[in-house]
């Protein structure tokens, strides 16, 4: 049998870059990769089936935008293969309604939420009026389940005319209906901090909600508490969702207050701000790719 110690499958054209560096870190340090692609997906699928060809673990950045990877990720589990965000971890962590439910019993400091039923089960939802000056205008819309990338995701809703048109799009999601949180202002920066957990450590950075352009955290002095609080709630979510890598967006809004906003993201964007101006600080990718290799590494022993 053929053995590798990684597997990386990978669709989207900007992982080429993640895919590179994995490849140069991991060969240098003496561990094999292998890379599955569109081109040769069935040859890999036969080879791992007839027990051909294994790997100790797989990167899998393929099958969530692909249903042909699909196959292959269910032959993996199958066949004693650590797979990098297992993926029953990964469809309870990104469903917003489950772990809103979850992290309000945790006590996680949240937006008020209202978390909408499905629209196929419930067409006719009901709000009352408390709730609604709870919200306050504008709010906010989410679905669930179908949201990767903000997509669906309604930032200055007004109307429960918007919350009906949001649900019929994604009738079969529940949908978060939240209060809009307005983010503190120092020295002319949002305080907007995205925060990436890789494996078993955390690395906050700035990160702006409106231009997606990442900085790398210089002035950390200025929000030591509030960032050692942020690194806290995101060792927290690791134990609560199991997974090996996400990111978690966090705020503080004028009162500082701190938000968790965005829970969960599981495959995170990680274009490198040297090739891409709103890609990820290089030695944050980097970071990644080490303490992905000690993972790896230590599956040997």
């Amino acid at each position: 049998m053929e053995f590798y110690d990684l597997a990386i499958a990978y669709k989207w054209i900007y992982d080429r870059e993640l895919t590179e560096l994995i490849e140069k870190m991991f060969q240098k340090n003496g561990l094999k990769t292998f890379i599955i692609g569109e081109h040769n997906l069935n040859e890999i699928i036969e080879r791992v089936k007839n027990d051909e060809l294994s790997f100790a673990a797989i990167l899998d950045r393929a099958s969530d935008e692909d249903e042909r990877f699909v196959v292959l990720a269910k032959l993996i589990t199958e066949k004693n293969i650590y797979v990098i965000n297992e993926y029953e971890k990964i469809e309870i962590a990104i469903d917003k309604a489950i772990m809103h439910i979850k992290l309000e019993k945790e006590n996680f400091p949240l937006p008020f939420t209202i978390i909408a039923p499905k629209y196929e089960i419930t067409p006719k939802l009901s709000i009352s009026k408390r709730n609604m000056q709870k919200l306050k205008i504008p709010f906010v819309i989410k679905p669930a389940y179908y949201s990767g990338g903000g997509d669906g995701v309604v930032t200055d809703a007004t109307t429960m005319q918007e919350i009906e048109h949001s649900r019929k799009i994604n009738y079969d999601d529940r949908y978060l209906i939240q209060k809009k949180i307005y983010p503190k202002n120092i020295n002319g920066r949002r305080v907007w901090l995205r925060v990436f957990w890789f494996f078993n450590e955390v690395f906050p950075v700035w990160w702006s909600d409106e231009t997606h352009i990442y900085e790398e955290i210089s002035d950390e002095v200025t929000l030591s508490q509030e960032v050692i609080k942020m690194k806290d709630y995101t060792t927290k979510l690791a134990e609560i969702t199991g997974l090996d890598y996400f990111s978690s967006e966090f705020t503080l809004d004028e009162k500082d207050n701190l938000f968790l906003i965005d829970y969960v993201n599981d495959q995170c964007d990680l274009r490198m701000k040297s090739v891409h101006h709103d890609g990820v600080p290089d030695n944050i990718v980097v970071k990644f790719v080490e303490k992905m290799f000690e993972k790896v590494n230590s599956l040997k022993s």
